[in-house]
This record gives structure tokens, C-alpha cells and sequence, in this order.
């Protein structure tokens, strides 16, 4: 009997020689026909040898587990693939990524454990072999990006002679269900960026096993979602039960994984030609989610929850931005708008109404950017409009807090590290100007405009500030201009107020004498014995 082939993919050598020697002394019907440090070389010799198990770390380079196990799904349907890691953050796991897709097991390897998953693996290519040759690998790419354009609304009518030779029917109605993880369910530490897909790829073979032998129809993965697309009548008793269903996922998969998700789910439709409908219907009742919180089920209601008008949050007002931005440290602004953000989603407000005021934040803060030149650095390595999308596609009202916080954190920092970036600056460089240019007009919206600030906000850091307003500041400047020429010149009162900045020689007597208790005149004379003619 020819042997059953194996591919070892880790990035350890010591680790792949370890997997060859234990399976080679197994006395199993195994062997180890290849190995490679990373998913790339993995794909490589996957093409070169078609092993019938792959072995794959999870954390290598180029390309990880996680995307090698997504490639494999794709291209080589047949093959099957389990993950090791010395990473335990996944324990629950075992208990669902079972042998027919998935598998996952600690570093150090158990050799009985390996051996056991062998075995049962082996048992189940027999038992496939025996029952029917594996679908084609095109077949099953074909199925997935059929699905994608079926929630997407981009295949046409003419086409479903496509859905039927790959397999994809539906023969009453169809409900859409999109699920997705409840980030702030999950530790920090347990989530960590390399290994995200894992929580994805683990709800899906969930939701595939919870709906195995209950509802006919077809789970996949659409980024960090999970779609599932249901064969049922169209009427409000099927609703009940797919909703019933929804919240018997929904609740054992906490139970079983200490995990959270929500579930969105779609109103009923006749034909695939409106499953893109059902979907986003259930990706707009996953929005609540921002509202009512995590882990539950989300009808899509039609007509849509009325959205209270009142709801705002000051994070919209850029002279609050401004104030957060150039007075309050990093810590305090981040606690601020995630304070601001979660308050909104509390307060009642319909997703729309929240998204508009999340919207109308961040595009304040990219004008306070602009006005400063920042544009091109914040958002970091985006345009406005892909974090503009990246925030509105949250459905967690303490994820989008905290990716709102992180935006103006970096914000903050970039604007601290800008030669005009503090409210000190701003306001040292108005008196600056104003020393140097007090014969020319200078209005406050001027100066404001000149520092990149709200005029108001301006004059209010002129009192934090200095504890005089920027009136009179300004004041101070040019009666003390106008008092150095009217000792030093014998230039005339008129022409004097002219080059000191007054409009008029009514005004300039007015406020001269109101500064000092004297007229031009008298101040001239008194102090110059009255020598000088005016």
C-alpha cells in the first residue's frame, strides 16, 4: 500500500526534522514527502508533490499559517490541514476545527495526539476515496467567488446556469446571515495581528457545523465576516426559527469558546437575483450593534428605528477638537473621544446618526491637518476617505472608540512635533507679528488665519495664555510704538497714529489717553517740557 504523504511546514528546522522522525517511527501509513520554512515554499512543493496532509506553524514568514490554510481551502479542497503553535491562545479551538477541515495543536506535539490525528485523518480519505473522488480544486474557487458575487449584487440573471453547475441552489427562499467577532470579547494578548484569521476561520467552521443537518445552504468567509446564506420559505415563521437558530449559535459558541459574536440577520428573499438585498439588510441590522452592544442576534427591521435627531457628541465643534488637540495631553484627548464615541453609541442614536457625527469629527480633524500642512501625514499612510470608511465599517462601539482615539492620538503627536504645532507657538508667533507689523491692519480672524486657529479659540488661548485678550495685546503694542515716537520724533501727532496703526486721530486720542491718563498732546508735552510744536 503506497503511503499517505505529508507536508511539514515550520520555520524551525529542528522543529520539521522532529515531525519527520515521529512520523517515519510511527508505524503508520505516513510519510513525510516534503518540507518547507514558510507558506510560499509550502505552495511550491504542495504543486510539485500534492501531499494528502499539510502541517503548517501558525507565525512564519512571507506568508503565515493562517493565509497558507486560506490558499489550500481554495486551491487544493482535497488536501487536508492542521495547525501547530506554541501559542495557546487558541485552546478552545480543539473542540470544533475538527479533522474533516481543520485541526490545531500545541507546541510541544503530543506524539500520541499526532498519532491519533493521523489516524483519523487517514480514516477519513479511505472513507472519501471510497465514497466518491474529490471536487476538483477550480470547482470550489468557482463556488466561493460565485457566493462573493451573489451578496455583492454583480451576477446577472444570465448566469445561473453557473450557480447550478457549481452546485449552488436554493429551492424556496433565501436568508442572509453575517456574523462577526466581538472584539472586546476577546484579551489583547489573545488577539493579536498574525494570528486574527484564526478567529474567523474558527466562527465559520462553527457556524457550518451548528448548521449541518438543520438549514440547507452555503457558509463563507467575506473578510472578517462570516456569511451564511439559508435555504428557507419566505415568511415571518422561518424568520422566528432563523433567528432562534442565530441565538443557539450565537450562545454556544460562547459557551464553548469564551468568545463573543453578533449576528446579523437579513429579511427573507424569492431568488438569488435579491440575496445581495438580504445581505445588506443583515450588514445594516449588524450596524445596531454600535447601539445595543455584542453578542446577540440583530433583526433588520423594516421601516428602520427612528433616529433621534438630538444625539451629538462636541467632538464635531472644531474649537473642542482644537482645545483637545493643542491644551490636553495625548492621554487625555484619546480618553476624551473614546469617552465622546461611546457616549454617542449609548445615547440611542441610530447607526446613521452616529456615523454622520463620527464623520463630521474626523473630517474636522483633517481640516485642522490641512491648515497646518499635515495633510499628507495624517491619517497615517491613508487618504481621509479610506479612514473615513475604515471607522463607518465598524460595527463595535469599542472597537470604532478605540480606532477613533488611536486617529487623533497620532494626530496629537503630529501636531506636538510641528514647529507650529502648540498653543505656546501659536500665540508667541501672533505677538511676533504683531511687533513687527503693528502699522499694517491686524485684525484677530487675520492672526488666526496666519496660525491656522478658530478666531475664538485664538482669543480665548490669549487669555490662557498671557491673561490679557489679543485686543489688547495689541493695544499695549501700538500705544507703546506711539509713545517712543512722540518723545524720540517731532514727527506729528496725526502722522504718528497713522504709522502706529490707528485709523484715525479721534481714535488713536481715545485709546492713548485711556492707556496712559494723557492725551498725545499732553503726553508729549509733559514729559518733552513742551517744547516741541505740533
Amino acid at each position: 500500500m503506497n503511503k499517505r504523504r505529508v507536508l511539514v511546514v515550520d520555520d524551525e528546522t529542528i522543529f520539521r526534522r522532529g515531525l519527520r522522525h515521529l512520523i517515519g517511527t510511527s508505524g503508520l501509513n505516513w510519510e513525510v514527502s516534503a518540507e518547507a520554512k514558510d507558506g510560499l515554499e509550502a505552495l511550491e512543493e504542495i504543486g510539485r508533490c500534492r501531499p494528502d496532509l499539510v502541517i503548517t506553524d501558525i507565525r512564519m514568514p512571507k506568508l503565515d499559517g493562517i493565509g497558507l490554510q486560506e490558499t489550500i481551502r481554495q486551491r487544493y479542497p482535497e488536501i487536508r490541514c492542521f495547525v501547530l503553535s506554541g501559542y495557546n491562545d487558541f485552546h478552545y479551538a480543539q473542540s470544533s476545527l475538527r479533522f474533516g477541515a481543520r485541526d490545531y495543536l500545541l507546541k510541544p506535539v503530543d506524539k500520541e495526539e499526532l498519532y491519533r490525528v493521523l489516524r483519523q485523518v487517514e480514516k477519513e480519505l479511505d472513507e472519501r476515496e471510497r465514497s466518491a473522488s474529490p471536487k476538483p480544486s477550480a470547482l470550489a474557487e468557482e463556488r466561493g467567488r460565485l457566493l462573493d458575487g451573489l451578496v455583492r449584487g454583480e451576477l446577472p440573471h444570465a448566469r445561473l446556469g453557473d450557480l447550478r453547475g457549481a452546485g449552488i441552489e436554493f429551492e424556496r427562499g433565501v436568508y442572509a446571515l453575517v456574523a462577526e467577532l466581538d472584539k472586546d470579547s476577546v484579551e489583547p494578548k489573545r488577539y493579536e495581528s498574525q494570528a486574527a484569521d484564526l478567529f474567523a476561520l474558527y466562527i465559520r467552521q462553527f457556524v457550518e457545523e451548528s448548521l449541518a443537518g438543520v438549514r440547507s445552504g452555503f457558509v463563507f468567509r467575506r473578510g472578517d465576516s462570516v456569511v451564511a446564506l439559508l435555504d428557507a420559505e419566505v415568511s415571518e415563521a422561518s424568520r422566528r426559527d432563523i433567528a432562534a437558530l442565530a441565538q443557539r449559535i450565537a450562545a454556544k459558541i460562547h459557551r464553548e469558546a469564551d468568545l463573543t459574536i453578533t449576528i446579523g440577520v437579513g429579511g427573507g428573499v424569492h431568488g438569488v437575483e435579491e440575496i445581495s438585498k438580504s445581505y445588506g439588510e443583515a450588514k445594516i441590522a449588524l450596524l445596531y450593534r454600535l447601539t445595543a452592544g455584542g453578542n446577540r442576534v440583530l433583526l433588520y427591521e423594516d421601516p428602520p428605528r427612528q433616529e433621534p435627531g438630538a444625539a451629538r457628541t462636541q467632538l464635531t465643534s472644531r474649537h473642542v477638537l482644537e482645545h483637545s488637540l493643542l491644551e490636553e495631553s495625548e492621554d487625555e484627548l484619546a480618553e476624551r473621544v473614546r469617552g465622546g464615541v461611546e457616549a454617542l453609541c449609548g445615547s440611542g442614536a441610530s447607526p446613521a446618526v452616529i456615523h454622520e457625527q463620527i464623520s463630521r469629527m474626523l473630517l474636522e480633524a483633517y481640516a485642522l491637518a490641512a491648515d497646518r500642512g499635515l495633510q499628507g501625514d495624517w491619517p497615517e499612510g491613508r487618504e481621509i476617505g479610506g479612514a473615513l470608511s475604515e471607522a463607518l465599517s465598524i460595527s463595535s462601539r469599542t472597537e470604532l472608540a478605540l480606532y477613533c482615539a488611536e486617529l487623533m492620538r497620532s494626530l496629537h503627536r503630529r501636531l506636538r512635533s510641528s514647529d507650529e504645532g502648540g498653543s505656546v507657538h501659536a500665540v508667541d508667533r501672533v505677538v511676533r507679528h504683531i511687533e513687527e507689523h503693528y502699522a499694517e491692519p491686524i485684525t484677530l480672524g487675520g492672526m488666526a488665519e496666519l496660525v491656522y486657529l478658530n478666531a475664538s479659540y485664538l482669543s480665548s488661548l490669549f487669555k490662557n495664555r498671557l491673561g490679557r485678550s489679543f485686543v489688547e495685546i495689541l493695544t499695549e503694542v501700538r500705544i507703546r510704538e506711539a509713545s517712543k515716537r512722540l518723545l524720540g520724533s517731532d514727527e506729528k501727532i496725526a502722522a504718528i497714529a497713522y504709522e502706529t496703526g490707528f485709523s484715525n486721530i479721534r481714535h488713536f486720542n481715545r485709546v492713548f489717553k485711556a492707556e496712559t491718563g494723557r492725551t498725545p498732546k499732553e503726553y508729549r508735552e509733559t514729559l518733552r517740557g513742551g517744547r516741541l510744536n505740533v
